[in-house]
């Protein structure tokens, strides 16, 4: 009985307790490497919420203005004309994205009930994609205070053992490390949160405003409007219904009057696309310009400076160089001014390249003015491609564009962000000949 009972009083727990103390010594490490890889994880969203905030830009009113053009480009049966103005028209990301996919509703879809479906198939994909790009930030806002706190209470009993030994060395490392994993898991999630609450509500007001275009494309005909166009029926978003109404007394349907278009003339511009193409070190900045004829492609802006390698390249160049003269020659660099002379690089990285697309921005507005043969003959490398000579055109998930024509495959380039509902155009203009891969 002795014997049990010492087994149960003493030998079992401390058994325990060492196993327990096995694990969460062990788990100090690994620890501080999660928090290591949720603090770089936080700045890198914090670097693309930045790089969001500054491409946003939303104007109601010039939504509406568009949304209803296009709803009468649709009504006249130019599609390519009305995705070519909503794409031009609208900045932010998840917009555009609407915007391009609901190209493959419109085509081959005469069904007023089927297009409903799709289009509230096509809303609910975007509400997933936005909730998928808020899990990064929101997984790090909550994940990173555990760890956090994971990394102060496992250091705190080797501090405890050896403020009991009277090793002050002991207590004094195992404090620092635990302090500044706190500090780490609380700046990782406070990041993470910031970034995941100022999103919901951009993204918000993303699905009110896709919800608010749909219905101007897609809804009813305005009152008093006849309801003579293509497009007149009750399609709402999001699965909404308006409410039952009193069945309207019959009245003569008027007569419908024949729309005149003009001839369509070669220089009438459709839409613009805007692609980045790297090529021999260079970065070039092209317009796709769709006319009623056939594609353009022309250069409006392009720097060697815009090449993120060689900015790579001078940052590793540079680096290197004062490590050598420090370790040979003698020279004293803190830390803190290397750090300095890095940040000032990527700040003129970054300056290059907004100014460059600034550049890009303004000759392609110039571009939209400009007749067909002045545009061609304004750079050497701005060409045109007929429709009819177009065989197959393929986008990449990345964007990337390119098209097979008799003489081979030409590269477009990647498409630009701001550019992205604009694309809607390439499947109304070239409905079976384009394929994402």
């Amino acid at each position: 009985m002795t014997d049990t009972a010492t087994l149960l009083a003493y030998e079992i727990p401390n058994a325990l307790q060492q196993i327990i103390s096995i694990i969460s010594t062990n788990l100090l490490y690994p620890v501080m490497i999660v928090l290591i890889i949720l603090i770089l994880g936080s700045l890198i969203e914090l670097g693309g919420f930045l790089f969001e905030w500054r491409n946003r830009h939303r104007d109601l009113g010039r939504m509406e203005e568009s949304a209803a053009r296009a709803r009468a480009r649709l009504e006249q049966s130019d599609p390519e004309g009305a995705f070519g103005i909503l794409g031009q028209n609208c900045s932010n990301s998840f917009v555009h994205e609407f915007l391009y996919r609901i190209a493959f509703l419109h085509r081959g879809c005469s069904d007023r009930g089927m297009l409903e479906v799709r289009l509230e198939k096509l809303l609910q994909d975007i509400n997933f994609e936005m909730a998928k790009k808020l899990e990064r930030s929101r997984f790090v806002a909550r994940v990173g205070p555990m760890f956090g706190l994971m990394g102060t209470l496992i250091p705190m009993g080797p501090a405890l053992l050896g403020l009991s030994a009277g090793d002050i060395d002991t207590l004094a490392n195992n404090l620092v490390i635990a302090f500044g994993t706190t500090v780490v898991g609380l700046m990782a999630g406070a990041i993470g949160y910031m970034v995941a609450t100022v999103r919901a509500r951009w993204y918000k007001h993303d699905i009110s405003d896709i919800e608010y275009l749909s219905e101007i494309l897609f809804g009813g005909p305005e009152p008093g409007s006849g309801g003579s166009g293509g497009y007149s029926g009750s399609i709402v978003a999001a699965g909404y219904r308006a409410p039952a109404t009193p069945m309207p007394v019959p009245v003569p349907v008027p007569v419908p009057v024949p729309v005149v278009r003009p001839k369509p003339d070669e220089n009438d511009r459709i839409s613009v696309i805007g692609t980045i193409v790297s090529r021999s070190g260079e970065s070039v900045h092209r317009a796709l310009i769709f006319n009623r004829s056939g594609l353009i492609s022309a250069k409006t802006a392009g720097s060697v400076l815009a090449n993120s390698a060689l900015w790579m390249g001078v940052i590793v160049l540079v680096n290197v160089v004062i490590i050598v003269a420090m370790n040979v020659g003698g020279l004293n660099v803190p830390f803190n001014y290397l750090l300095l002379i890095n940040l000032f690089i990527c700040a003129a990285f970054a300056v290059t390249i907004y100014s460059l697309k600034g550049r890009a921005r303004s000759r392609s507005r110039d571009l939209e003015g400009m007749p067909v043969n002045k545009i061609l003959s304004d750079d050497g490398s701005n060409f045109e491609v007929p429709y009819s000579d177009i065989k197959r055109i393929e986008i990449d998930k990345s964007r990337n564009i390119k098209i097979l024509t008799g003489s081979g495959w030409i590269e477009m380039g990647r498409v630009e962000k701001s550019s992205i509902g604009a694309m809607g155009v390439l499947h109304a203009v070239l409905q079976d000949r384009v394929v994402e891969v």
